[in-house]
C-alpha cells in the first residue's frame, strides 16, 4: 500500500496497476493488507475499476478510512450493487462529499443513512429517502420525469441544486420557489423556453445554464438582485442579455457558446467585473 495524508488516492484491485496511469494519485490495493492507522489519515478517495475487471460491492478497506471526507465511485466498471448493497456502517461516518458515476438504469439508495454527508453528485437516475442524508446541502441529480425525487429533495435543507436535465418548463421555478436556494444548475434539456418565473428565487447567488437547447428570453434575471455569479454555456437562443446589467452585485460572468447575443449591450457591466469569460459568444 502506498497513500499519503491529504492526497487524492485511487483504490483499485493490484492486477490492474499497469492500467491506471495518474502520477498526482496514490495508490491502494483493496485486495492487500493495510495499515489501519494509516488508512485512517486518508481523505480523498476514487473507486475505480476497467473494464475487464468488474467489481461489485464497496471493499473494505474504503469502511477503514475513518478519516474519509470525499468519496468518488466510478466511473470505470463499478457495478450498481457498489451502492445498492450498502450496509449501515460500509460508508465512514466522516463522509461529507460523494460522487457516483455508474451509468445505466435507475440507481435506488438502499436504507443507508450518511450522517454528516453535505455534497452529492449522482450522474444517473436517483431514487432516495430524505432521511438518508440529513445534513445534505448542495445536490446533483438527474430528476425523474414526474419530478418526485425532485421534490423529495426539496425536503432536505439545500443550498445549492443542480438539475443534470430539466425535463419540464417554466413550473420547474414554481417547484423551488419555497426552498430559499442559493446556488441553482440548469444542466441540460429540451424544454424549458425562458426564465419567466425565476424571479421567485430571490435568495440565488449563483445561476448555471447549460446546454438548455430552447431556451429564449432570459431578461427575468434583473430580478435577482443578490446574484454573483452568472455562468451561461451553450444557450444558442438566449435574448435578453441586457439583463446583465441590472445586477447589482454580480462579480464573475460566464457566457460560453451561445452565438451572437449582443454582448455590445453589457460591455460596461463586463468592465466593472473581477472576472469575464466570452468564449464564442458575441
Amino acid at each position: 500500500m502506498k497513500a499519503s495524508p491529504n492526497k487524492p488516492t485511487m483504490v483499485l484491485h493490484s492486477a490492474h496497476r499497469d492500467q491506471f496511469d495518474a502520477p498526482d494519485r496514490d495508490l491502494v490495493f483493496y485486495d492487500q493488507a493495510y495499515d489501519a492507522e494509516q488508512l485512517a489519515h486518508i481523505t480523498d478517495v476514487h473507486l475505480w475499476s476497467p473494464l475487464d475487471g468488474p467489481i461489485d460491492r464497496l471493499p473494505e478497506i474504503i469502511t477503514a478510512m475513518t478519516g474519509l471526507k470525499a468519496l468518488s465511485i466510478g466511473p470505470g466498471r463499478v457495478l450498481p450493487t457498489v451502492v445498492t448493497h450498502l450496509r449501515q456502517g460500509d460508508l465512514p461516518e466522516s463522509v461529507e462529499k460523494l460522487s457516483v458515476h455508474i451509468g445505466g438504469r435507475t440507481l435506488v439508495w438502499p436504507d443507508v443513512v450518511v450522517p454528516n454527508l453535505k455534497t452529492l453528485y449522482v450522474g444517473e437516475p436517483f431514487r432516495f429517502e430524505k432521511e438518508s442524508f440529513p445534513a445534505l446541502r448542495t445536490l446533483s441529480l438527474y430528476p425523474q420525469r414526474s419530478l418526485n425525487n425532485v421534490r423529495q429533495a426539496l425536503e432536505l435543507p439545500l443550498e445549492e441544486l443542480n438539475l443534470l436535465n430539466v425535463p419540464t418548463d417554466e413550473e420547474i421555478f414554481r417547484l423551488l420557489e419555497p426552498v430559499g436556494l442559493r446556488r441553482l444548475g440548469l444542466i441540460g434539456g429540451r424544454t424549458l423556453p425562458t426564465l419567466a418565473g425565476i424571479s421567485a428565487l430571490p435568495r440565488l447567488e449563483s445561476l448555471r445554464l447549460k446546454n438548455l437547447t430552447a431556451l429564449g428570453d432570459i431578461s427575468e434575471l434583473a430580478a435577482l438582485q443578490r446574484l454573483e455569479i452568472v455562468d451561461i454555456q451553450y444557450c444558442k437562443k438566449i435574448t435578453g442579455i441586457a439583463a446583465i446589467n441590472d445586477l447589482p452585485r454580480l462579480r464573475r460572468l460566464t457566457l460560453v457558446g451561445c452565438g451572437n447575443v449582443g454582448l455590445t449591450t453589457i460591455e460596461a457591466k463586463m468592465s466593472t467585473l473581477e472576472w469575464v469569460n466570452t468564449g464564442a459568444t458575441t
